[in-house]
């Protein structure tokens, strides 16, 4: 199944799909967190990812399998003084959605593999991600295609 999943840069015909999938996921993450987000209506989803695609430093990639678009993933380069830092330029995968209907056929792992060959193809030494740790789905997948986990994230609410 995986080699009948096509990946390409996103083009903003795409944007209704990637947004149906954003908002999926926007779901899973406000039920499971609804302390930290916001509930977010699909025209805001719209307006945030048509932004993002305005975006010069942001490429998107859109996951095909079977004529329909069932995945996307936001990459941002950085470029950086090393300050200390082993890299230099890396990527920064800002979000990554598969269809709920999609899921457990491969897209994730094949836009993730897609980006990391871009990324070393833009002289990249290194990709990033956050993960919300209630997400131990994608954890899984991170960590079975060699992500490691290298900081933690803390936050106190204040009222």
């Amino acid at each position: 199944m995986a080699e009948d999943i096509k990946i390409t840069v996103a083009e903003t015909r795409d944007i209704e799909d990637i947004v149906r999938i954003a908002h999926q996921v926007a779901e899973i993450h406000d039920k499971a967190m609804p302390e930290y987000f916001k509930t977010v209506s699909k025209d805001e989803e719209m307006e945030n990812i048509r932004e993002m695609f305005k975006d010069e430093r942001i490429t998107v990639f859109k996951a095909v399998l079977n004529s329909k678009i069932c995945g996307f993933l936001f990459l941002e380069m950085i470029y950086r003084a090393s300050n200390g830092l082993q890299f230099s330029k890396l990527g920064n995968i800002l979000n990554l959605g598969v269809d709920e209907s999609c899921r457990h056929q491969g897209i994730g792992t094949a836009l993730l593999n897609f980006t990391e060959q871009y990324v070393r193809e833009q002289g990249g030494e290194a990709l990033d991600l956050c993960v919300f740790a209630f997400n131990k789905e994608a954890i899984k997948l991170y960590e079975r295609l060699g992500y490691k986990t290298i900081d933690v994230s803390m936050r106190k609410v204040l009222k």
